[in-house]
């Protein structure tokens, strides 16, 4: 079992940080198995079975980067609602990557991008009873004092690399928590325009024409909007409007 270095209670969350676990993920399921831990943010240095989107996995030098699960019951939301989330702590982890000096864009549906280079990976698992989310697990990988990357993900960078300085990951964290519970709030509070404009606005590649492949093919097209459910919506050079799930579409990078 991994040794809880630090316990801090600090406004409406809960953080517990471990020196090493398999996932916090896993930490995050259980306790919402014992029906526990809402708002409760599970922090490891080292994680060593961490995982990304679609299976992967996530490397992480222990000690240099922000690994966490954030459990919540966000039961307002219905399940078509749900991409609300993804955006809502999308657009906090851009607002704590601006605050700090760094362009960040959103690579849709949640990957945070440096120029082209990814910073950010967020997971999230939905549990749904009927038709509302009963429980939320954000997973958040963010990339803060890394320097060198050996796996062979394609385009990786952090923080430290894009500014080159070190930086305070409790306090990061923490300014994290703090900007993503005001977008949080504004979900609960049925009022989703302001988090709506910013994921648009913070979109990677949303100012013109660009690659994209799907099914085998190439093509050129803008974003135009993400559809209520988080579909990405793109016209093409030739004004054909398309829709695509997750999986289903890649950026040409």
């Amino acid at each position: 079992m991994a040794n809880i270095a630090e316990t801090e209670d600090k406004s409406e969350y809960k953080i517990l940080w471990y020196g090493e676990t398999e996932s916090t993920n896993d930490l995050a399921h259980d306790a919402i198995g014992k029906n526990e831990a809402d708002r409760t943010v599970f922090v490891a240095d080292n994680q060593t079975k961490g995982r990304g989107q679609r299976n992967n996995s996530w490397e992480s030098e222990p000690s240099k980067n922000l690994t966490f699960s954030l459990v919540l019951y966000p039961d307002f939301l219905k399940v078509g609602e749900q991409f609300l989330l993804s955006k809502a702590i999308s657009v906090a982890t851009v607002d704590l990557l601006r605050e700090q000096g760094l362009s960040a864009k959103i690579k849709w549906p949640n990957d945070i991008y440096a120029g082209d280079k990814k910073i950010t990976g967020i997971l999230i698992e939905n549990n749904i009873t009927g038709n509302r989310i009963a429980s939320s697990i954000i997973g958040v990988g963010l990339n803060v004092n890394q320097r060198i990357f050996v796996s062979d993900a394609p385009n990786p960078t952090s923080i430290s690399i894009e500014l080159d300085k070190e930086f305070d990951r409790k306090m990061l964290l923490k300014r994290l928590l703090v900007l993503f519970d005001r977008r949080y709030k504004s979900l609960a509070m049925n009022d989703c325009k302001q988090i709506e404009k910013d994921y648009f606005s913070y979109l990677y590649r949303n100012d013109g024409f660009y690659l994209y492949a799907s099914g085998g093919n190439k093509f050129s097209a803008k974003i135009t909007g993400i559809s209520n459910i988080g579909e990405l919506l793109l016209e093409t050079e030739n004004g054909e409007r398309r829709k695509f799930g997750f999986k289903e579409i890649a950026f040409v990078i």
